[in-house]
């Protein structure tokens, strides 16, 4: 191996074609790597896997395997055929059994610059973990997915195993065994243009039988939820770490071969029903929850965020926003406001009802886990269709920062109200270079439009008061016992 790595690229949007990797075998590797398998009462599978992972072409030095033990009634145990730096870590039952528990612990308890999720019962070829590691050195913010093939492993042993790795032999020790193809997900990478589409359901292809990330990434992204044995964990994950902006790359080369039939393909339908629930309340696009229905959902889509920072933000500005927004016509969002220190009890007060509205301390940076934060300062007012309007424009232009004006042109009317995929935000916030700029940077990896305020009804609120002192727009509509 002797290829000079450059630093990683911040690529735009899922552009990761225009960046071309070092081939395999002929690099040097400078990024270390943690191996996570979630293992639950499995020891015979177990025992492949880490043959597989024993002979693996990545470097020893930076690579090690933690095998999270789930519980098992007979704990697991490393077998006489391992990778040199390899452990079990075991969880104690509980509440939250399952692979996103397991993983999440993994994870936090590894000190790899990658992350590599394997399942327990997954056969890697030799190149395996480099083919995921190159991606890593080559693109900034990757989630790397590596390839399957299902077949049955009866009769073959540990010793079988490590020696197929070590001279690539799979082939032939696998010869005359029926394989299955992961048919959907290989459907999938190909209709979606190998994911290189701007395109919100790019999360979907995500499986945790082979993904790697960055483990700061990861950090980020929240990681593995504990649904339990749900079925959605993969596909939740893959969905919080792309809105934190992962760039998520289908790796062909990432070979591996699962043992045994697929749990989806046996009971496939059963497991759609289970999920639906949790799909609905987390996985906030329209293939998974009715659109816009009024209904409140764990993971809005919208998270607007009113700026009460300002030295010129009032409280009763403050109020006729956050109502502006609640009004709008498009119903799947939160408002939050921030900081709230300052605010008196009154407005909090006002809002106590609704659950669609929260205070915090602090300023906010992101409308995460929602796909889109939407930034309105305080004073202005939204009109009715303002939000999806913006939504509209964000998937019409294919940009991930649509800008409205407040007013006609926005002249000497402050900061502008803006929508941003949440993933276009974290990821240029992650790339800001010394002395640009985040709109700069916003622009170059995701785009931007502007539209103009006046046809979308923002403009600057009036503060008005009715004879009982309630707090009206006084730029709207007039309203009967106004003074």
């Amino acid at each position: 191996m002797s290829t000079t790595v450059r630093t990683p690229a911040a690529v735009p949007r899922q552009e990761w074609t225009t960046v071309t990797p070092p081939a395999l075998g002929t690099w040097t590797p400078q990024l270390s790597v943690t191996v996570v398998l979630p293992a639950k009462d499995c020891q015979a599978e177990l025992d492949l896997t880490l043959a597989a992972l024993a002979e693996q072409t990545y470097p020893a030095d930076l690579l090690d395997v933690i095998v999270v033990d789930d519980a098992s009634a007979e704990p697991l145990r490393l077998p006489a055929v391992h990778p040199e730096r390899a452990r079990v870590l075991r969880l104690a039952p509980g509440a939250g059994h399952g692979s996103g528990r397991a993983r999440h612990a993994g994870a936090e308890a590894a000190t790899g610059d990658i992350v590599l999720f394997l399942d327990a019962d997954i056969v890697a070829t030799r190149t395996h973990v480099e083919a995921h590691a190159r991606w890593h050195h080559a693109v900034a913010d990757a989630v790397v997915l590596g390839s399957k093939m299902f077949v049955e492993f009866d009769d073959i042993t540990a010793a079988d195993v490590q020696a197929a790795a070590r001279f690539d032999h799979f082939d032939r020790l696998l010869e005359g065994r029926k394989q299955k193809r992961h048919t959907w997900f290989e459907d999938f990478i190909r209709d979606a243009d190998k994911l290189t589409q701007y395109a919100e359901d790019t999360f979907i292809a995500v499986v945790g039988a082979s993904v790697s990330a960055p483990r700061t990434l990861y950090a980020e992204s929240g990681g593995f939820s504990a649904f339990g044995l749900r079925g959605i964990v993969d596909t939740e994950f893959g969905y919080r770490i792309f809105t934190a902006g992962a760039v998520i790359i289908p790796e062909p080369e990432a070979r591996s071969y699962h043992q045994g039939a697929r749990n989806f393909t046996v009971r496939g339908d059963e497991i759609k029903r289970e999920r639906s629930g949790l799909a609905a309340n987390h996985l906030p696009i329209p293939l998974f929850r009715p659109s816009d229905v009024g209904r409140m959902w764990m993971v809005p889509r919208v998270h607007a965020i009113v700026d009460a920072g300002a030295e010129s933000a009032a409280p009763e500005q403050v109020q006729l926003t956050v109502d502006s927004i609640l009004a709008s016509g498009f119903t799947d969002l939160v408002v939050t406001v921030s900081p709230s220190a300052l605010l008196p009890t009154w407005v909090q007060d006002y809002f106590a009802a609704d659950a669609r509205v929260r205070f915090a301390a602090d300023p906010v940076r992101t409308g995460f886990p929602s796909p889109f934060s939407l930034v309105v300062p305080a004073g202005v007012a939204v009109g009715r269709d303002a939000v999806e309007t913006l939504l509209r424009a964000s998937a019409d232009e294919g940009v991930g920062l649509v800008r409205s004006t407040v007013g006609p042109s926005g002249d000497d009317a402050g900061p502008p109200v803006e929508l941003w995929a949440t993933r276009a935000l974290h990821r240029s916030r992650r790339h800001v270079a010394p002395g640009g700029s985040l709109d700069e940077t916003a622009r170059r990896l995701f785009g931007e439009h502007w539209l103009s305020g006046e046809s979308l009804g923002v403009r600057r609120a009036v503060v008005g008061l009715t004879r009982q002192g309630m707090l009206i727009d006084d730029s709207a509509a007039p309203l009967p016992g106004r003074e």
